[in-house]
Formats: C-alpha cells, sequence, structure tokens
C-alpha cells in the first residue's frame, strides 16, 4: 500500500503522539494534514510543522470533511485524555459517540485504511501480567471506558462500512515533547518528585521513534488488517526503576520524598478539590495517581508478529537517547 498513499490525515495532531507522527509521515515524503485545536506554539526542539495544518475540533464536520478530501489513510489520535476538568459527558462524545459520524466521513472520502490510536488505558488494572489482547478489561478511569467504547464503536461501524481498520493500544510512550516526561524530567530537577507507594508496580515503556515506527508498518500491513493490537517496548519494569533510570541517565537525584500510598490518595484527593473549585487543572489527582498503584505489562507478540515489528531501543537506551536531545536544546 506505501505507493498507493498520497495523502495523509492525521487527526490529534497538535499533541505529542499525533504532532510527532505527523512530522514523521511528512518526512517520509507523504502529503499530510493534521488537525487539531490547537498546536504547539513552540516544541522542545523549536522545530515548525512539517505539514498542513487545519485548526478545528474534529466534530465540525464540514471542517473535517473538506480535510478528508483525497485521504489515503486516517490516524486518529485526537481524544479526550487526561483533562481532569473536562465534563464525563465530554469525553463520552469526543471518544465514543463521534466516531460512527467520522468513519462515514472517511468512508464516503474514499479512504483506504483507517487506523484508530486506543490505549492501554482500557484494561484498567491489571490482574495478571502480561495481559494481551484477549485479557478482559475493567477500566479504571471515564477515560479508559470512553477509549474501550470507542473502540467498539469502530470495529461495529468499520464492519458495517466495509471499511478497513486497524485498532492499536500504545503502552507508556515517553520522549521529548511528551508532557508527561517533561513533567517528570522537570520535577526531579527541581527535587519536587514525590514518590507514592514502594514504587513496585509495573509500567512498560516505549521510546516514541520506536512507537512511529510501529505506527506506520499499520498503515500497510495486511495481516493487521482488523486486528487490534498491543504496542509497547521489550521491557516490563517497576515504577520505581522508571523514576531511577530517568535520574541516573539525566544525572539528577532520585526522589527525596516518600509518602505511603494512601497518604498520597488522601492528598491528591484534597488538591483536586481544592483546584477543582478554582477552575484549574490539578498538579496532583486521583487520575495521576494511577501512575503509582496502576500495573502495566503486556505482552506484544501480536503487533511483533502482525506488523514485523521489533523494537530498536531499550529503555534505557531509550532515555539516553532522550537524554542526549535534551542536552542539544
Amino acid at each position: 500500500m506505501p505507493d498507493e498513499v498520497k495523502k495523509i490525515l492525521v487527526t490529534g495532531a497538535g499533541g505529542f503522539l499525533g504532532y510527532h507522527m505527523a512530522n514523521f509521515l511528512s518526512d517520509q515524503g507523504y502529503t499530510v494534514t493534521g488537525m487539531d485545536v490547537h498546536f504547539p506554539e513552540t516544541t522542545p526542539d523549536g522545530s515548525k510543522p512539517r505539514f498542513q495544518t487545519v485548526h478545528s475540533d474534529f466534530r465540525k464536520w464540514e471542517v473535517t470533511k473538506k480535510a478528508l478530501e483525497g485521504a489515503d489513510i486516517v490516524y486518529h489520535f485526537a481524544s479526550a485524555h487526561l483533562q481532569i476538568s473536562l465534563d464525563e459527558a465530554e469525553y463520552w462524545d469526543i471518544n465514543v459517540r463521534s466516531m460512527p459520524t467520522l468513519l462515514k466521513a472517511a468512508k464516503a472520502a474514499g479512504c483506504k485504511r483507517f487506523i484508530h490510536v486506543s490505549s492501554v488505558g482500557a484494561y484498567g488494572k491489571l490482574t495478571e501480567i502480561p495481559a494481551n489482547e484477549e485479557t478482559v478489561c475493567h477500566p479504571q478511569s471515564t477515560y479508559g471506558e470512553t477509549k474501550l467504547a470507542g473502540e467498539q464503536e469502530v470495529i461495529s461501524t468499520c464492519k458495517e462500512l466495509d471499511l478497513p481498520f486497524v485498532i492499536l493500544r500504545p503502552a507508556w510512550i515517553y520522549g521529548l515533547g511528551c508532557p508527561r516526561t517533561a513533567k517528570l524530567h522537570r520535577m526531579l530537577k527541581k527535587k519536587r518528585f514525590i514518590m507514592i507507594g514502594k514504587g513496585l508496580n509495573k509500567r512498560h515503556p516505549m521510546y516514541i521513534k520506536d512507537m512511529l515506527k510501529a505506527f506506520r508498518l499499520a498503515m500497510d500491513s495486511d495481516p493487521a488488517l482488523g486486528e487490534t493490537m498491543i504496542i509497547g517496548g521489550d521491557q516490563i519494569i517497576t515504577t520505581k526503576e522508571l523514576v531511577e533510570t530517568f535520574s541516573n541517565k539525566l544525572h539528577i537525584p532520585g526522589p527525596l520524598i516518600t509518602l505511603p500510598y494512601q497518604v498520597g490518595v488522601i492528598l491528591a484527593t484534597v488538591v483536586e478539590t481544592l483546584f477543582g473549585i478554582l477552575g484549574k487543572e490539578p498538579p496532583l489527582s486521583r487520575r495521576t495517581l494511577e501512575f503509582f498503584d496502576t500495573d502495566n505489562g503486556f505482552d506484544v507478540s501480536k503487533s511483533k508478529r502482525l506488523l514485523a515489528f521489533t523494537p530498536q531501543y531499550s529503555f534505557k537506551e531509550g532515555v539516553e537517547d532522550y537524554a542526549e536531545e535534551f542536552s542539544r536544546l
């Protein structure tokens, strides 16, 4: 399919993953249109979008239909994600109810393949590790619930429309430009990072450069059609190991404060309530506590097999590459 692809639409192209993906595809010679409500005014490396930008909510259907004209491939990254203050109904509208209309518009425009970006957040707290695509999901949050329901809308609607599709569930992606990576780096550097609990819960990291290659392969792999796949690195590590690796590779101190988990829950509840009254996003919330209590570890053999994909970076190598890129800023 690569030789046949002329134009690609990337929704959510103002976010970390979508922005990187749109630039990555553009660099490979594709005509790329990126759509989002906001695009970053500045990026860590000072780069500008190397693709055509459309400033719009994808639910403004007349704008979206125009952006879809001639698109052979759609990468759908746009979603309600970490906005604590966002109304629950908006999560359902963005992540679920909008899907049939978007898919019908893509089909009408002649789209050859729809690549839907979901999340391992759909699983919730795992009771067995590693989990795989057959593991039953028990979402812990509105975000997880709506990402899972969004997948189901994609499957049913695409089958109804006879629209080829692939569903990707990325694990914990990190790299330059990632808000979570930047926050972890900043808090460690300022000696403000607080470890909540013992940090023994499992994390499944994947470096952004590996993710881009895996997502690119989803565009032309026929065995991947109609499949849901977890995209992750080769290593499952603990949160403690994750934080220590960032500290070591960035040559900054590790956490100076550790709080018992229950104390962290109380603190997060208080902070979330106070910032909610002020109408601001809280620096700590019950949602962000998932970093310290949710186990994420997955069997990624399906995506390796169907996409013919092998991660190039170990976790330490990925953090080293990130540290090197950061040092050049």
